[in-house]
């Protein structure tokens, strides 16, 4: 993957958007029972974690609710903000594991091993830093403006019914260096399949070169692939999983 396919020199060419949409949901449908051996497992565990974590959490906050006190917020139970972090946690390594099986049945037309069986391997941990990394690239240039701005306009703010004058041009600064972190961190987003497969190699550089012109089109083509798949999946948990009545609660 780190090897160029024409002469250095060359112009990559722009990606195919539309070619590339119908590609990946097509391969994901005739990949379909590959996708499930590397997803099943996961599947099961977060799903059921994530419902007992969430209804446990609508619980409490039906039984909050119907017994709120004018000023006074009952505090969240500490086992479920346990519950809820890892449920997190686990969903992150669920789709760390399955995304690293994937680029690899896609890039190498190797078959998935059990759901989870590569949790231990380095690609999926060097894909881990990569992604870390690629989060850093994107919210670093956001706290860096933030920090030291708030630390001088908060003084500014205490006793004002009004903004500080220093308070939008802050907000527009913040707005831009995230647009920023997000065209650079899509323009390295190629570092990801390679490192899920062994691919260290492949640099920041070569990256950069390589997705040159082509912002917009990994823009919409991340958005078009992963929003709808992940509003029916939305739905479907939130329709299996339905929030409990007060009454039910106060039994």
């Amino acid at each position: 993957m780190s090897q160029a396919e024409g002469p250095p020199d060359l112009p990559y060419p722009k990606l195919p958007f539309w070619d590339t949409v119908s590609l990946s949901y097509s391969s994901y449908f005739n990949h379909f029972i590959d996708a499930l051996r590397a997803s099943w497992l996961w599947l099961i565990v977060v799903a059921g974690l994530m419902g007992f974590a969430s209804w446990h959490q609508w619980s409490w906050m039906a039984t909050a609710i119907a017994g709120l006190k004018p000023g006074l917020l009952p505090p969240k139970p500490f086992e479920m903000a346990v519950l809820l972090n890892l449920a997190n946690f686990l969903m992150l390594l669920a789709g760390v594991s399955i995304a690293v099986a994937w680029h690899r049945l896609m890039i190498l037309d190797e078959r998935p091993g059990l759901s989870g069986s590569n949790v231990a391997t380095k690609n999926l941990w060097r894909y881990v830093v990569m992604a870390i990394a690629l989060f850093l690239t994107l919210f670093l240039p956001v706290v860096a403006i933030m920090l030291p701005a708030f630390y001088f306009l908060f003084p500014a703010l205490a006793g004002r019914t009004s903004l500080a004058p220093g308070f939008l041009p802050l907000i527009l600064m913040i707005l831009v260096a995230y647009v920023v972190g997000t065209a650079v961190t899509l323009r390295l987003t190629l570092l990801l399949p390679a490192r899920a497969i062994g691919d260290t190699d492949l640099t920041f550089k070569q990256t950069w070169n390589r997705t040159r012109g082509n912002i917009w089109r990994l823009f919409w083509g991340i958005a078009v692939t992963t929003i709808p798949p992940l509003l029916i999946a939305q739905i479907g948990f939130l329709t299996i999983i339905r929030a409990p009545s007060p009454e039910l609660c106060g039994r």
